[in-house]
This record gives C-alpha cells, structure tokens and sequence, in this order.
C-alpha cells in the first residue's frame, strides 16, 4: 500500500508517525519513505542531512531524475526519499507542467512492485505537493493534535480528499484519524476524542497516540520509537496501525 501522511496543519506529529510506522512497516517487509515536506525533517528524524550535491525528492519531482537514483538507505532499515529547502523551489517549478497533479505518481511507478509499504509524509499544506500524495495514495492516514484548534482545518483536508476521490483518484480511502499529543484524563483529550467521533461518523478513530518527549529524542536520535524506548503504551497505537495496512 502508498500511504499518505496528510494533514495541512503543522505540529500534529505527521513526520513522527511516518517514522514510527515505517520503522514497523519495515520489519513486516520492506518501508520506503518519500519526504515532501522542503523543512526535510523526515530526512533528518531518519538520520539523513541532504548534502548539496545530493539527489533529493526536489529532483525527482521536477523530472530531472528516475526514483531509483534518489533512493537512499537508512539505519532504521526504511529506505528514504529525501528533500530539504529546494523542495519548495520544485512545487512552484511544476505548477505550469501538464498533468502536474500526477507527476509523484508516476515517478514512483517503476519502484511501487518493490517495496511492501511505501508511506509519503506531506507538507502542512493543501499545495500541489499534498495533492500530489493523495493521488498517488491508496490510502491516506490523518494525524489529529489533541488540543483546541485540532479540528480546525479538517473539513478543508476531507473536502480536498473527497475532490481527489472525484477527479483524480476514485480508489483513494482514508484509512483514519489518528489523535495524536493525548494526554491522559485531561478534559481537552476527552473533548476532542469526543469531538472527533461525533463529528466523523463512518471514519475510524485510531487509539491516541500519548504525548512524550521520547518521540522527539527518537527522530533526534535517527529512529523510530520502537527501538529507542520499551514503552508499550506509545507504541501501541502504531502497532495496530501497521498491522492493518500490512493486512490490506
């Protein structure tokens, strides 16, 4: 399965959950990860500095390159599409490009047999970039901050899903919401938990993932949080994760 990471507001664990669920992915068979944010923090949570000289998803998404020349292995065992600043350079480059909603797409097709599970961490946008992801997804996972303005924003995402669906990719599901930052017993988690049922009825609702500074040492450290941290109650909830997209 192309699972994309999406959602347009920033700071809801999006890259941190692509790590975590690739990280897992990989050990069910084999992960590659396509970084599409220009901030490029997926390359640097999987230990990966774009160097200068360096092939990166800027160049892949701009035609310059086939896929496999960018592909660039990491210590977690996730193979990695790497981008860094130049990558925002790129999405204004295409813009006039005939079929430019497709390009990711395409440029994957010719490694899409090779990998089990390829996870596309997109940009806290709904720019051509996240387009991009969401037409080259089967399916597309949505990380959901548990404080005040989580929802804000979310319809926008669900319209722009449900346009892709219509236009450009009738097969596109979404796989579900995951509520991310939970802090137990709080009233404000309670509340959006709450919040989020009732308001996406036929969309499940994954298990919170809880807040824990060990998710920012792990991307500090290069790895996902199953090898850097025994602790069963943050990872749990990518567990069941990833054992249903390695299901599918």
């Amino acid at each position: 399965m192309i699972i994309a990471i999406a959602n347009q507001k920033g700071g809801v664990a999006k890259t941190t959950s692509t790590i975590c669920l690739g990280g897992l992915l990989a050990e069910f068979g084999s992960c590659l990860a396509v970084d599409l944010d220009p901030q490029g923090n997926l390359s640097v949570g999987l230990g990966v500095e774009v160097a200068d000289s360096q092939l990166s998803t800027y160049d892949l998404i701009t035609e310059q390159v086939e896929v496999g020349e960018v592909i660039v292995s990491t210590k977690s065992g996730i193979s990695l599409l790497p981008a860094d600043i130049t990558l925002a350079k790129g999405e204004t480059e295409i813009l006039t490009k005939v079929g430019n909603f497709l390009i990711l797409k395409e440029q994957l097709e010719p490694v899409k047999s090779e990998y089990s599970h390829i996870l596309l961490d997109c940009p806290p946008s709904l720019g051509l970039l996240t387009v991009n992801a969401l037409s080259a997804a089967d399916a597309v996972l949505i990380p959901v901050q548990c404080q005040f303005f989580a929802l804000k924003g979310l319809a926008a995402l669900l319209e722009t899903i449900q346009s892709i669906q219509k236009r450009l990719n009738p097969e596109l599901k979404i796989l579900g919401v995951l509520p991310t930052m939970a802090e137990k017993n709080t009233v404000m988690t309670k509340d959006v938990l709450n919040s989020l049922r009732q308001r996406l009825k036929g969309i499940q609702i994954f298990e919170p993932v809880p807040k824990s500074i060990k998710f920012t040492e792990s991307n500090l450290a290069g790895e996902p949080i199953h090898t850097y941290a025994d602790d069963s109650k943050l990872i749990a909830p990518y567990k069941e994760i990833a054992s249903l997209i390695a299901g599918e």
